[in-house]
C-alpha cells in the first residue's frame, strides 16, 4: 500500500554546500525506494500559529517498508550534521497511507 509522506523545509541559503552533499547523498536513497515526487510548493504566508518552514514537498513511497528503508538507513544517519548545515528547518511525516 502507498504512503504518502510530506517534507516541510527551510534552507539554509549560505551553505549551498552542505544541500549539495545532502542531496548528492539522500538522492540515491530515495530514488533506490521508489519514491515518487507529487509536488513541491513555496509556503508564502502563515496565517496562524508559527512560522512554518519555507517549502512542503509531498512524495509518494511504494509502501511504508520502502520509507524505513530510507529513514532508518546507515547512509541517512550520517548525514545529520549536512543535514542540520543545510536546512534551518526539516521536519518529515506521513499523511495517509493509499489503499
Amino acid at each position: 500500500m502507498a504512503v504518502i509522506v510530506f517534507a516541510l523545509t527551510t534552507i539554509i541559503p549560505n551553505d549551498l554546500e552542505a544541500l549539495s552533499m545532502y542531496l548528492g547523498t539522500t538522492r540515491p536513497l530515495l530514488e533506490g525506494a521508489g519514491l515518487e515526487i507529487f509536488q513541491g510548493y513555496e509556503i508564502s504566508d502563515t496565517i496562524v500559529g508559527e512560522k512554518l518552514p519555507e517549502m512542503a514537498t509531498i512524495v509518494r513511497y511504494p509502501d511504508r517498508g520502502a520509507v524505513d528503508k530510507v529513514f532508518q538507513s546507515a547512509e541517512y544517519h550520517a548525514l545529520k550534521e549536512i543535514r542540520e548545515r543545510a536546512f534551518l528547518s526539516y521536519q518529515i511525516g506521513i499523511v495517509d497511507a493509499e489503499g
